[in-house]
């Protein structure tokens, strides 16, 4: 996939070379792959599209979804999939994968450097019984009691 001649950005050629204080660090060679929802639709034209909803993550994929820190020691993942306490795709969720991607490499680093703040969300204790049957619905394959499409 290639951009237009003008254009260079990494989203129309997610291979391009990076370089650093005038020498290449990252090269085509080094990209193992990549992917592109095919829902995105456009890109390197004059109309970029993408034909999914945007902000809410499919139903039961927060589980699935990786953490900031991961099982590879000098990888810190950060963005709006990453799992949060904020499950939406939005910059609020990816700045908080952000704070906890940094947190993990400080701890990695074993660093005095004061830590980024995570605020937990919070959860009205009110909603507990809707969102205990609202799980019980999901497990059952049923959809939202307040889905009315």
């Amino acid at each position: 996939m290639t951009g237009h001649a003008n254009d260079h950005s990494s989203r129309t050629h997610p291979a391009r070379p990076a370089h650093h204080g005038g020498r290449r660090v990252l090269d085509d060679a080094d990209l193992y792959t990549w992917f592109i929802d095919p829902a995105v639709t456009g890109l390197g034209g004059p109309a970029p599209a993408n034909r999914e909803q945007l902000l809410i993550h499919p139903a039961g994929t927060l589980y699935n979804r990786p953490t900031a820190a991961t099982a590879v020691p000098n990888l810190f993942l950060a963005g709006d999939y990453v799992a949060t306490d904020i499950d939406l795709a939005t910059m609020e969720g990816a700045n908080e994968s952000a704070r906890r991607a940094v947190n993990a490499l400080l701890d990695a680093d074993g660093s005095p450097a004061p830590r980024c703040t995570v605020w937990p969300l919070y959860r009205p204790p009110e909603l507990a019984a809707l969102q205990q049957q609202d799980e019980a619905r999901y497990r059952r394959g049923l959809p939202n009691a307040l889905d009315l499409g």
